[in-house]
């Protein structure tokens, strides 16, 4: 053979080579196929047979996670969900750095959780010490999981996850998770659907397993005066650009809906929303009005009970007096539940704000505070209660006189000289109460402070005349006629 076919030869032998060298350098999805040293990309990985991946793959790495504590990265933290199957096979956490490969598994102190914080996932919890082991995680049950590590305090998590839907727009408010059903198991992905789901104007979010957060450490001091190492079981932002623990989904349209969401491994998650019809046909404005917060006792419906008045031939406008607590918070509902609830958006102007998500705070020192609610201009209007004496005991039929107004203190109260056997008339007012004085008044009936709401005219009390001190305990409900 001359010399220009043994050249030619060994050109094309060489360009073979280099072919299987680049090929072999883009394979990204499985760096290591074998599963020994060499060729790994640094990182945490989950790796084994009752998974996808029994050996490495990009695609079960483990990322970043926020400390729900104070929704902001944390190095140390990482998370990863990933579809495992039940049985022995399970799966190990394997760190490699460089040459370097750590394998974790379930020490000794790794057990479910049977005390759970009350606001974990309650599909199934699992705990322990990041412990270097050969020894299997493994499942009670086909199923997607979210498995959680710290390396900066040893622990490790893993939750079952069954998603659902929560909030004020979702059938059963902010009290529990509608549940939506899981596609068949598969090891690669996993969809959760709720179909004919019927949506209000209001918020939601995902989360699942009726959870809200992980609690790996509640004491871990993170500087500044915040406390813990916890981990989000729920997503908000937008349907489109899933935050975990993100703000509240907006759902803009009443209606009935489909709502899915979807986890690919080395993907992540996705959701989608599409609206499939009108949803039943419901009342302009709901019969009653809720108060319920920090302000005025606590944010437990249980305990809580204060009812807004409904104003007369306004089915809109509702009002109230109550005492409300120096920074606390408050809210509205239609219902004794977190379903529909509501607040204010941005600030007020004049006292006055527009109809929001958040909470509404007490704008001064502890005391009482009138609302007005108008759910056609949907304005909430927080100021100083403005009560009013009006009729023939005070000689004058005009609303809202200043010379007939109750003065606010531990009390509110007035004492003002009234014509004898004349009828005694009480009535609010405000800048947002835009209606006529008798849709808004009430009476002091047997030591009790009865309104007339959407109800008739109401009994009658007559003024004994003369030097009279009129005190009205909203708080209790009672009053006085001295």
């Amino acid at each position: 053979m001359n010399s220009l076919k043994i050249n030619y030869f060994s050109k094309i032998f060489m360009l073979a080579l280099m072919s299987l060298f680049v090929l072999a350098s883009c394979d990204k999805d499985d760096p290591n196929p074998g599963g020994g040293g060499g060729n790994v990309e640094d990182g945490v990985y989950i790796k084994g047979e009752g998974t996808a991946f029994p050996d490495f793959s990009s695609k079960a790495l483990f990322k970043t996670a926020k400390n729900e504590v104070t929704q902001k990265d944390r190095s140390d933290l990482l998370e990863v969900y990933m579809a495992v199957k039940a049985g022995t096979q399970g799966f190990n956490i394997v760190d490699v750095n460089g040459s370097s490969q750590k394998v974790y598994g379930p020490g000794a102190d790794w057990k479910l959780v049977t005390e759970l914080d009350v606001d974990e996932p309650t599909g199934g919890l699992w705990k322990g010490a990041l412990t270097e082991s050969a020894s299997k995680f493994t499942v009670p049950e086909d199923g997607l999981y979210h498995i959680i590590v710290d390396f900066g305090i040893k622990k490790v998590a893993m939750a079952k996850v069954d998603w659902g839907v929560i909030g004020g727009a979702t059938p059963n408010g902010w009290s529990s998770s509608t549940a939506m059903t899981a596609s068949a198991f598969n090891l690669n992905k996993i969809s959760f659907k709720a179909e004919k789901l019927i949506l209000l104007k209001n918020e939601w979010k995902f989360r699942y397993s009726n959870g809200w957060k992980i609690i790996l450490d509640p004491e871990f001091d993170l500087g500044g005066g915040s406390k813990g190492i916890k981990v989000n079981s729920n997503f908000g932002g937008t349907v489109n650009a899933l935050d975990a623990g993100g703000a509240n989904i907006a759902n803009d349209v009443y209606g009935e809906y489909t709502v899915e969401i979807t986890w690919e491994a080395g993907v992540g998650h996705k959701a989608s929303i599409t609206k499939t019809g009108d949803g039943p046909v419901l009342p302009e404005y709901p019969e009653a009005l809720y108060t319920i917060g920090s302000a005025v006792g606590g944010w437990e419906w249980k305990t809580n009970d204060i009812k807004l008045v409904p104003v007369h031939s306004h089915p809109e406008l509702f009002w109230g007096i109550m005492y409300m607590e120096k920074g606390g918070e408050f809210k509205f509902s239609p219902v004794q539940d977190w379903k529909g609830d509501f607040g204010k958006s941005g600030d007020a102007t004049n006292g006055v704000y527009k109809k929001g998500s958040d909470n509404i705070p007490v704008p001064g020192d502890a005391g009482y505070y009138m609302v007005v609610v108008d759910l056609k201009k949907e304005t909430i209007e927080i100021t100083s209660p403005g009560v009013y004496l009006i009729g023939d005991s005070v000689g004058s039929w005009d609303a809202a006189k200043a010379e007939n107004k109750f003065t606010v203190g531990s009390d509110i109260s007035i004492t003002k000289s009234l014509v004898a056997d004349k009828e005694l008339r009480m009535h609010v007012a405000a800048s947002t109460l835009a209606c006529d004085w008798w849709q808004a008044e009430f009476m002091i009936l047997d030591g009790k402070i009865a309104y007339r709401g959407t109800g008739n005219d109401q009994d009658r009390v007559k003024t004994n005349g003369g030097n009279t001190t009129i005190s009205l305990d909203f708080k209790a409900g009672t009053g006085t006629i001295k």
